[in-house]
């Protein structure tokens, strides 16, 4: 944990169909309140479709995990209502360097042209983007956000699925039109339903640090190949938000 975040705790409220009194199917349900299920569930709701957004968590992502946003997932976001928030938090950039060894052999430059309104990129650690997404889900009537709910089985029908969905004050049913899956890389619900994700794995292992610190860089993307001081291997750095570096070497 950072000492310069302060990690919220989202409240579990019981879900009304342990109740009896919650209808049982809707027209969507998404698992799983990362930045892409939270998305999702957002547009949705924005367009008008009743969504339930479950997740088994009561809080956001640990780390900076997804660090850079692109000048297209701006726009994106800039849909969502969230843009602002993300640029007035986050750490813009167009620059970047490549260096071999202590000598700097390539840049580019992702806004070559003045007057965009957004940058080529910005840097916002993962747990920013999530809690700006979560406030934003509670804004809107029709998307219905439910942390501690574990979905347990999917049982896939012709014309939509039915989950069984465990809290903590029990177990209890969905039935939904459309499922979206949205609970990350290992999801436990593609394994349920012995789905593989396609994909290409990238081999290589890194050591990735959120590090606190005051440093006079220019707001640039920097990588090394071959440093000094990680000899024969790659370093990626970047700044975000409240002076946290994050740090990848190879």
């Amino acid at each position: 944990m950072l000492s310069t975040y302060q990690y919220p705790k989202f409240d579990y409220v019981r879900p009304p169909e342990l109740s009896g009194v919650g209808k049982k199917r809707y027209p969507v349900v998404v698992v799983g309140a990362g930045p892409v299920g939270l998305a999702a569930a957002i547009e949705l709701a924005q367009s008008g479709v009743p969504v339930v957004l479950l997740d088994d968590d009561d809080t956001v992502s640990v780390g900076s995990r997804g660090v850079c946003y692109a000048k297209r997932t701006l726009e994106v976001l800039d849909r969502l209502g969230l843009g602002e928030p993300c640029m007035d938090k986050g750490v813009s950039w167009n620059v970047g360097r490549t260096f071999f060894r202590e000598q700097e052999v390539y840049n580019f430059n992702l806004l070559p042209q003045p007057d965009h309104k957004r940058p080529g990129m910005i840097n916002l650690q993962q747990y920013y983007l999530e809690e700006f997404e979560v406030k934003r889900a509670q804004e809107l009537p029709k998307l219905d956000l439910r942390f501690k709910n574990k979905v347990l089985s999917v049982t896939p029908e012709g014309d939509g699925a039915t989950l069984q969905v465990e809290t903590p004050d029990g177990v209890y049913t969905l039935e939904t039109d459309w499922l979206v899956v949205a609970d990350g890389a290992r999801s436990g619900i593609r394994r349920l339903m012995n789905l593989d994700i396609e994909g290409k794995i990238f081999k290589d292992r890194f050591l990735i640090a959120d590090v606190v610190m005051k440093a006079d860089f220019p707001h640039e993307r920097w990588f090394w190949f071959d440093p000094p001081f990680h000899p024969g291997q790659s370093v990626l750095l970047h700044r975000q938000a409240d002076n946290v570096y994050r740090i990848d070497f190879q």
